[in-house]
């Protein structure tokens, strides 16, 4: 039993988890052992010592994880025979899971301890080895070989030189890297049309963040909250968790409408608006409607929440600008993400709004995690002072264009039965509204099969949905590899 509990050690556990202590993983494997049944119910455990040898560690481990288990009842001490293990713990045996607990303690009550969580929520969930599949048609990923890596790591490399060190080793409290924020202001901004001052912009560990502070600060219970329907379904979530009551408004060519926003004693306090690149169809908010929802804000003391998500890389396309940049009296809350562009890992992004707001969103940041990392904020700083981000747009503008160009096409000719509702011009990726029919979950699953990945668009919407939706991202996927990748899907869809 010695040598196979060794076994078990080696293979399985001695590296399993890195903030367990090893007393935590030793008696885990013991566990792990009587439930697996390679432990024998009538014979004594290894002593202490003879099992510190065998696993290489002190003795005083395996007795005080030998203790740690006789307090949770899997083992007993018998007079001059050793270690057991107890009856009711081995009649576990029969009916173990891997997902059981395996103490004999009773678990806490969750549900006494944990503020209700349950608000309707479907995100969209990708295999998490998507990149092993081979056409992966995801959003919000990365293609490797578009990212200028070696840029990158000079740019890191730089940050942890003496010089830019001392920007980052120290704890600055609640604010961020100044060189970040300069370049935020002077170079990513201004391509949006947005003018801000240094104590008008806050860093965040992407927008995602981002938008969760805004939750916070802005949400509540009593309070109203305009969504456009379809929406990003991370957005429902924060505010709903907050206890503010959600008003979907329907979506048409020029955006979100307006009639539903209602009169100035029933109005939303804020409206959630994606006004350049709507979530998830594309769709660009009319010039004439985004003035007419400034003039409803302010008619109606409301706010703006702009998450303009999708950044406007270099394409050739008109670029419009954002619409914080005819903002007049301060009442959009402008969230930018730079991860969209980077790469999603890094999870840096933004928010642009009167300081007043800026020094609420930063109190509540200092509360959550102080300040984004410190290093990553300089490295930054520099990629963007460099050029780097620029070029990198305009690489990545290039490459989506010629992308969703393929997509079309390859949709055209193979699934022509299927409706791209998405306009033509700029994103990464396209909306596509299934034929009447036909479930968009049956044909992911059935899509997978076929090493193709695509996104139910179900789980955008609060409300039932007109039909049956995809969305096929092509940030990630070759170039050379869409076509054949939409051939794929249409045999797995028929």
């Amino acid at each position: 039993m010695r040598q196979r509990l060794g076994q078990l050690w080696q293979t399985r556990f001695a590296k399993s988890d890195p903030t367990e202590t090893l007393q935590q993983r030793i008696a885990g494997m013991l566990r792990r052992a009587v439930l697996e049944r390679a432990v024998p119910l009538d014979a004594p455990l290894p002593s202490t010592r003879e099992l510190a040898a065998e696993l290489v560690v002190a003795r005083a481990t395996v007795a005080l994880a030998y203790e740690r288990l006789q307090i949770e009842g899997v083992i007993e001490s018998r007079e001059r025979r050793g270690f057991f293990v107890t009856a009711a713990f081995a009649e576990k045996r029969a009916e173990f899971h891997e997902s059981d607990q395996l103490s004999l303690l009773p678990p806490p009550d969750w549900g006494r301890h944990f503020r209700a969580l349950d608000v309707p929520y479907r995100p969209v969930r990708n295999p998490q080895d998507w990149y092993r599949y081979r056409y992966p048609f995801v959003y919000g990923q990365i293609d490797a070989r578009l990212f200028p890596l070696a840029d990158w790591r000079e740019c890191v490399e730089r940050a942890t030189k003496l010089e830019s060190v001392e920007t980052w080793t120290v704890d600055r409290g609640d604010q961020d890297d100044r060189g970040l924020i300069e370049q935020l202001r002077t170079r990513v901004l201004p391509r949006r049309g947005v003018w801000a001052a240094t104590d008008e912009i806050l860093v965040t560990v992407g927008a995602q963040q981002a938008l969760y502070l805004i939750g916070q600060l802005l949400g509540g219970p009593g309070r109203r909250i305009a969504v456009e329907e379809p929406c990003y379904p991370d957005v429902r979530a924060i505010f709903a968790m907050t206890g503010a009551s959600l008003l979907p408004q329907a979506m048409d060519a020029m955006g979100m409408l307006l009639d539903g926003l209602g009169a100035v004693s029933a109005a939303p306090h804020v409206a959630v608006v994606t006004p350049s690149h709507h979530c998830p169809s594309g769709v660009r908010m009319s010039d004439e409607r985004q003035r007419a929802l400034l003039s409803w804000a302010t008619e109606t003391d409301s706010l703006i929440v702009e998450d303009d998500y999708e950044p406007q890389l270099g394409t050739g396309h008109e670029a419009h600008a954002a619409l914080k940049s005819i903002d007049m009296n301060g009442r959009v809350f402008y969230v930018g993400s730079l991860s969209k562009t980077l790469a999603p890992g890094l999870r840096l992004g933004y928010v642009v709004a009167p300081r007043e707001a800026i020094e609420a969103l930063r109190r509540l940041r200092r509360l959550m995690l102080r300040h984004v990392a410190s290093n990553n904020e300089r490295a930054l700083a520099l990629f963007l002072a460099q050029g780097h981000f620029e070029a990198l747009q305009r690489r990545l503008g290039h490459a989506y264009q010629v992308r969703l160009q393929l997509l079309r096409q390859a949709l055209a000719a193979s699934l022509p039965d299927w409706h791209v509702e998405s306009p033509l011009g700029t994103g990464s990726s396209l909306w596509v509204r299934l034929p009447d029919g036909m479930r968009a979950d049956a044909v992911v699953t059935r899509a997978r099969a076929a090493e193709v990945v695509v996104e139910p668009g179900g789980g955008f919407f609060g409300t039932p949905p007109p039909g049956e939706y995809l969305r096929m991202g092509i940030s990630a996927i070759p170039t050379h590899l869409i076509a054949a990748g939409v051939s794929a899907l249409a045999k797995a869809a028929r």
